[in-house]
């Protein structure tokens, strides 16, 4: 470690926890958002204008910007996204909450991440995660200018009064947690969403957290 850490920053999805068929349909919940103000024929040109900018993914954050650059209100969406809980399917891992607790009695936690916030106390429930470990959960504001992450992790280190590499960003998207987290200064580990293994093996590493006991 550059610096000590005082901060840990997870994001929530694939992160939290991990599955390998998790997510579904998501075209199809896609659309259905989009056909609650457009029809059905412009619901599915605006995304599929989007999945071709996003190369070949679906990307809230395009589809709004595809929304915006076509005239239309893209806080309808996020809003209609608010409402309506994404149902995952198929088995999860979930990230211990005996974990959680340890690394919060030395470090402040935060959950940062691109989902709604009715998305994430909806799992944060489901799955049963403590949210007494982690400070705030926050969700990036995806119709903003900056609809990256990097304005939450600025607010993060004003609010703990630390220097962004007293910061540490654990997550799973190169595109939304790491390139963020290095704008702002703040140390990353890269989560392969494969096993919490990885991250017991690099908290007791690098001197966070002696991990062992977790390990399977």
């Amino acid at each position: 470690m550059q610096q000590k850490i005082k901060v840990i920053v997870f994001d929530f999805d694939d992160t939290l926890y991990t599955s390998e068929n998790v997510w579904g349909n998501l075209y199809s919940y896609t659309i259905n958002i989009l056909e609650k103000f457009l029809s059905i024929d412009e619901s599915k040109r605006i995304l599929e204008e989007s999945i071709l900018m996003s190369k070949g993914k679906i990307n809230f954050n395009m589809i709004t910007s595809v929304l915006q650059q076509n005239g239309y209100d893209a806080k309808k969406f996020v809003k209609n996204i608010a409402q309506t809980i994404y149902m995952h399917t198929g088995k999860v891992e979930v990230i211990p909450n005996e974990f959680l607790q340890e690394l919060s009695k030395k470090y402040t936690l935060y959950c940062v991440s691109m989902s709604d916030k009715t998305y994430l106390n909806y799992y944060f429930d489901k799955y049963k995660i403590n949210k007494t470990c982690f400070k705030e959960i926050l969700s990036a504001n995806i119709v903003a200018k900056d609809k990256t992450k990097v304005p939450v992790l600025k607010k993060i280190i004003k609010k703990e009064g630390i220097s962004p590499s007293e910061l540490l960003m654990v997550g799973d998207s190169y595109s939304h947690d790491i390139m963020p987290a290095i704008k702002v200064g703040a140390q990353t580990f890269h989560f392969n969403q494969k096993n919490f293994n990885q991250i017991y093996d690099y908290f007791t590493e690098n001197g966070i957290l002696d991990c062992e006991k977790f390990k399977k």
